[in-house]
């Protein structure tokens, strides 16, 4: 009898583990967008979670938020070598997310099309990645 239940079982989690990152997906921080077999890849190569949405989610702490214009650059709190830049769209108010540095935030969620670009670090290339943020409400500062 347990059989029948943990073979199902576990039949879901390898799926849902081996499942790529698809347009719509969601992912925890810069270190999780680079585990996806979809955005790790070398330099110069476009890779597939290119051009589709996706969603992630990014810790608030260390002092891991620049701002230039309309643009936000998160760092991973942990590793400030992972950066990843947000754009907004020209129709989205900066009031949305220029308090971004407000130690009551302690979250930010936002979902935008990942774009891909070659970056030098210490005369080695990593591919990394930008986000276009077209709607408001498709980014979220959160407190808790």
């Amino acid at each position: 009898m347990k059989i029948r239940f943990v073979l199902p079982l576990l039949a879901l989690v390898c799926i849902t583990y081996s499942c790529s990152l698809s347009s719509g997906s969601s992912v925890k921080g810069l270190k999780g967008l680079l585990a996806s077999s979809n955005c790790h890849g070398p330099c110069g190569k476009i890779m597939p979670c290119e051009g589709k949405d996706l969603t992630v989610e990014v810790e608030l702490r260390n002092n891991n938020v620049m701002t230039s214009g309309t643009a936000i650059f998160l760092r991973d709190p942990d590793n400030y070598d992972y950066t990843f830049r947000l754009n907004f769209a020209q129709s989205i108010p900066a009031e949305v997310y220029s308090d971004i540095k407000n130690q009551k935030y302690k979250r930010v969620v936002f979902t935008g099309i990942v774009e891909g670009f070659d970056q030098y670090v210490h005369e080695s290339c990593t591919r990394s990645y930008s986000f276009k943020i077209a709607d408001k409400a498709n980014f979220k500062l959160l407190e808790k």
